[in-house]
């Protein structure tokens, strides 16, 4: 997760560098809800994660955007190792780790500069990954007993609609609600990988 964090930080360190004029670059905190019903028991109804953004304006006020986000959370559970035992004798842990990759086209209408409103309309593809790791462990003597790693994956897609507002020279917040679809088949069930988002968060417009 540190890795991934680098990554987006990499990214708009990077971008403060560009010589282009048109680049806008934003760090959002979001909040998406669990579309799978199984995952949403699990793991709560919503996760929160950070997301870097990077958007290139080729014409006009139309752009390419591209975004990197992941989150991760976990549920605990206990079971018996055999009929025999009387309490719950075994603690397992299932850690799931979300990473959503996207990217489309964007256009706005406004401008991004202090003081004014803004309103953008995204359309695009994301890839989404779900990582699950499942840890079992002896209650009494912490001793592993087993550990498995489930992938679920799929490419869909994901549209978004905005607004900003300026708030110094070329600093500008933005809210953000959106959703993402995307699935994957596993042991011939289908699995919902995304749901509803809430972004806010800051940009930079050069």
């Amino acid at each position: 997760m540190k890795r991934k964090l680098i990554l987006i930080l990499a990214i708009f360190l990077g971008s403060l560098f560009t010589p282009a004029q048109n680049v806008i670059m934003t760090i959002s905190g979001n909040r998406m809800s669990i579309a799978d019903s199984e995952d949403e028991a699990l793991y709560g109804g919503t996760g929160y994660f950070p997301e870097g953004k990077i958007a290139l304006r080729f014409k006009g006020n139309i752009y390419l955007w591209g975004s990197l986000g992941f989150f991760s959370t976990h549920y605990d559970w206990q079971e018996w190792s055999n009929k025999g035992v009387v309490a719950a004798d075994v603690q397992g842990k299932n850690v799931l780790d979300k990473l959503i990759i996207s990217g489309g086209l964007g256009y706005y209408m406004g401008f991004l500069r202090k003081s004014d409103f803004s309103i953008k309309v995204e359309a695009g593809v994301c890839r989404i990954t779900n990582t699950i790791g499942i840890n079992k462990n002896m209650i009494r003597t912490s001793e592993p007993v087993s550990v498995e790693e489930q992938k679920e994956a799929g490419i869909g897609i994901r549209g978004n609609l905005g607004v900003t507002y300026g708030l110094y020279k070329n600093l500008f917040a933005e809210v953000t609600g959106g959703y993402l679809f995307a699935t994957d088949k596993v042991s011939n069930k289908k699995v919902k990988l995304g749901g509803f988002q809430l972004t806010m968060g800051l940009g930079l417009a050069f």
